[in-house]
């Protein structure tokens, strides 16, 4: 069967209200931008959009790059069609094969035709001795049509999209990105909540070249499937680490807490990002106790958002693993987000925070690993 669109349904947009035409016009971008070489013509068509295609290559590129577009709650090619009962029958009949057994969902979004839904499924019945296939409500096969002004559309499949709002509609975050399990799933969560992300990770190299050859290009790699751009600023940990060498290490991991904050605020600053992502869960080490998180977090003006907050550990593994993050995140790799303390203080509080934070002179130390950091786009 030769399809010539797909049909794409947004879901929750459609219940934005005033603000949906700003939602859609994002949406729409970054379809355009995902589909750059697919020779796509867009095309509204009420409570959804309809994407036209020269050639069925062109098609089904652009149907696997659809499927990692927030905004999108699900799409399906379809067969175009006139606008008459004995065409629909046609043309469905040339989607089945014999063996099939087929539930007809029939729904006519324009009100001109001389005919029903209802009738449309009358006529199937009707002229079912010479159709390919079986008629069953049951089934679990599905032909989808849709009585449109321009013309009939026809589906047999979906295909579920990532669904959420389009990324850019919620404003630009920063999000702590390292080379664990659960830093990638917060970032597409953010993403799918509508969020530009740009990237901070603090490196344990020598030089940021080492970092940006690492798996962390693997990792951002996959991320970028969900935005139409990826920006990621490489900063060195080695100034933090010295800096901090005197002080105990039981209070290492919250103090680190708290500089890769301010580090992402002024970062934010230069972005225009007004958030900042991170991948905690509550209690799930030491450093994410609800005192720590609390303490690290203290005079941190951009809004803190933690989307795995009531995951636990399997829940993050299940999505990583769907997302193809999970092999490159569980490969070895020298992560100064996991700091290995053997009795980390477990609830401190911010002026013992802020106060190692006087002394150790970080906010020099900041300003040195600003000097330092990279930046790459993806």
């Amino acid at each position: 069967m030769k399809y010539e669109a797909i049909v794409v349904h947004y879901g929750e947009l459609w219940l934005k209200g005033r603000n949906r035409g700003a939602f859609i016009g994002r949406l729409k971008d970054n379809i355009r931008i995902a589909l750059k070489g697919c020779n796509a013509r867009m095309v509204d068509n009420r409570d959804r959009l309809l994407l036209y295609f020269k050639d069925e290559k062109s098609l089904n590129k652009a149907a696997e790059r659809l499927a990692y577009i927030p905004g999108i709650s699900w799409f399906g090619k379809v067969a175009l069609t006139k606008n008459t009962i004995d065409s629909i029958i046609k043309t469905a009949n040339r989607m089945f094969e014999k063996s099939d057994t087929v539930r007809i969902n029939a729904k006519r979004s324009y009100k001109g035709t001389k005919f029903n839904s209802y009738e449309i499924v009358s006529g199937f019945i009707k002229k079912s001795k010479g159709l390919k296939f079986k008629i069953d409500k049951d089934a679990k096969k599905e032909l989808m049509i849709n009585v449109t002004k321009e013309g009939a559309l026809l589906s047999s499949e979906r295909t579920k999209g990532v669904g959420g709002l389009p990324v850019g509609s919620s404003g630009r975050a920063v999000s702590l990105l390292s080379g664990g399990i659960d830093s990638p799933v917060s970032s597409f969560y953010a993403m799918k909540r509508g969020l530009d992300v740009v990237y901070l990770h603090m490196h344990a190299f020598n030089n940021n070249k080492q970092a940006e050859s690492s798996k962390m290009k693997n990792l951002v790699e996959i991320l970028s499937r969900y935005s139409p751009s990826s920006k990621v600023y490489y900063a060195p940990a080695y100034v933090f680490q010295s800096a901090t060498l005197k002080i105990p290490r039981k209070y290492e991991l919250v103090l680190f807490r708290r500089f890769l904050f301010r580090l992402a605020e002024e970062i934010g600053k230069k972005e225009k990002a007004t958030t900042i992502v991170t991948g905690e869960s509550v209690g799930q080490v030491a450093s994410q106790t609800i005192g720590n998180m609390a303490a690290s977090q203290h005079g941190i003006e951009p809004i803190i958002i933690r989307p795995l907050t009531g995951f636990d550990k399997m829940e993050i593994i299940e999505k990583a693993r769907a997302l193809g993050t999970y092999e490159i995140s569980i490969k070895s790799y020298k992560d100064v987000c996991s700091i290995g303390v053997s009795n980390p203080s477990t609830n401190m509080n911010e002026r013992l925070v802020s106060k190692l934070y006087k002394s150790c002179k970080l906010d020099l130390a900041l300003k040195r690993t600003i000097e330092l950091m990279s930046c790459s786009k993806n």
